[in-house]
């Protein structure tokens, strides 16, 4: 009677060991990405599904929330950040080590209404008069382009003129949709998440000076048990079918 309760045991086993496994395979690679590629990376998901054979679930915000969910234990595949939050990750273990892949920068822009006047802002004393001149300016809190917009604010010596005119949006995501809806004149961000916005027009970069790229850093969950489908999706977003997809979003692919 044991020998044969093993002997059941172990072809139960054999059964469904494949299945369990079969199942986990077919789970949806899980990835958290920033706000700043998700224009370009909603593009090309179905290709990257088909290049690594597996679905793929996305959830979009700010780099800084998402290091917030990351810490809190949310559970994920794939990151794409800015590389410092990346890198905090690796040190952590958090991010396997030796997997950080840059995947594109992004100049940081402004944004206004849909048929706007078209003003110049591509020097430092056009910038001014254009930020002095506008009703409000709104940007996301914690956002990769926060701190550029504060050190040119105060480079431009407007620091107290516009402190009560500056929006900080603490919900990731809703920064340029302020400005189509005409809450906010103006949205200081990187420029793929102004970029295609409707009812919002790319008034112009920062000028030179100001210019600090926000680059897009990928890193594969160090517990994770899909780590060569974390491996190949990183690959497919770095490789050359994904470059003009990048580029056409207003960023500059990694090389």
């Amino acid at each position: 009677m044991r020998t044969t309760t093993l002997i059941a045991a172990a072809l139960f086993s054999l059964v469904t060991a494949p299945a369990g496994a079969q199942r986990a395979a077919d789970a949806p690679l899980r990835v958290l990405s920033s706000n700043g590629i998700r224009v370009a990376l909603e593009k090309l998901i179905p290709d990257a599904e088909r290049a690594i054979g597996r679905g793929i679930s996305i959830r979009f915000s700010s780099s800084a929330a998402l290091k917030q969910s990351i810490d809190a234990g949310e559970a994920f595949d794939v990151a794409i950040l800015t590389p410092q939050l990346v890198d905090e990750l690796i040190r952590k273990g958090t991010l396997r080590a030796g997997t950080r892949k840059d995947l594109a920068s992004i100049d940081l822009a402004v944004g206004v209404r849909a048929g706007s006047p078209k003003t110049d802002i591509s020097t430092p004393d056009a910038m001014r008069r254009r930020l002095a001149a506008a009703r409000s300016l709104t940007w996301t809190e914690g956002g990769a382009a926060s701190t550029a917009n504060l050190a040119m604010i105060e480079a431009l010596g407007l620091r107290d003129e516009l402190a009560s005119r500056i929006v900080v949006q603490r919900v990731p995501g809703i920064a340029a949709e302020t400005v189509a809806r005409g809450e906010n004149e103006l949205v200081l961000l990187p420029l793929s998440e102004i970029q295609g916005v409707p009812g919002v027009d790319v008034l112009g970069l920062l000028p030179a000076q100001f210019q600090r790229p926000v680059v897009m850093s990928a890193g594969i969950a160090g517990h994770t048990a899909a780590r060569d489908a974390a491996a190949g999706v990183i690959a497919f977003l770095s490789g050359p079918n994904a470059a003009p997809v990048l580029t056409a979003a207003g960023m500059t692919p990694a090389r």
